[in-house]
C-alpha cells in the first residue's frame, strides 16, 4: 500500500488558477529564487501531471503527484505570454484530473533543467509575479536513520555519516 505525504505547498493549483484568472491580460515574470527572472518571452510548452512512486529510506513505499508547467525560451522574442493565455492553457488539462491542492512546479532551461516550487503569485502593475522557490530534498524517516533534526555531513561518495545509504 502507497502511503500518500505532504511535503511544504507553497501554492497549489487552484490558487494558481484563481491567480491567473484575477491577473487578466497582465504580462508574466518568472522570478527565480536567485533573484534573476526567466526571459520575458517563454513559452509554456506542456503542463503535467507527474506521479512519483518511490519506498523511502525507512522501507515505506510513498506516492506523490505534483504539476509541473515546462518552459522554454526560445528565439521568438516578441512572444509574451499573458496570464489569461495561460489560464486557458491550465482549463485544457481537465482530463488529466489534477487535484485542486496539487502543488505547482515550473521546469526551466538552466545549466540543466531545473525545477522550482512555486511559491508566490504577485500583482504588480502590468505584471503577474511568480516567485519561484529552490526544492530541497529532505529525509522522509529520520528515526531509521538516526538524524534527528541535524542534517547529515555529506562524504565524498555522497553518502552521509549515518549510516541511512
Amino acid at each position: 500500500m502507497l502511503h500518500p505525504f505532504k511535503r511544504k505547498i507553497a501554492m497549489n493549483f487552484q490558487r494558481f488558477s484563481e491567480q491567473l484568472a484575477t491577473a487578466g491580460e497582465k504580462s508574466l515574470q518568472l522570478q527565480l529564487p536567485t533573484g534573476g527572472s526567466v526571459a520575458p518571452h517563454f513559452h509554456v510548452t506542456e503542463v503535467g501531471k507527474v506521479t512519483k512512486e518511490f519506498v523511502d529510506c525507512g522501507g515505506v513505499q510513498r506516492s506523490e503527484q505534483t504539476c509541473v508547467l515546462q518552459t522554454l525560451v526560445a528565439n521568438d522574442v516578441d512572444h509574451r505570454l499573458k496570464a489569461n493565455k495561460l489560464a486557458k492553457i491550465l482549463e485544457m488539462t481537465n482530463h488529466l484530473n489534477l487535484p485542486s491542492d496539487i502543488s505547482v512546479e515550473f521546469e526551466v532551461q538552466g545549466d540543466t533543467v531545473q525545477i522550482f516550487s512555486l511559491d508566490a503569485c504577485q500583482i504588480e502593475d502590468a505584471q503577474l509575479t511568480l516567485t519561484l522557490a529552490a526544492k530541497q530534498t529532505a529525509c522522509l524517516a529520520p528515526d531509521k536513520c538516526g538524524i534527528g533534526d541535524a542534517l547529515p555531513t555529506m562524504n565524498s561518495s555522497g553518502c552521509g555519516d549515518t549510516g541511512c545509504c
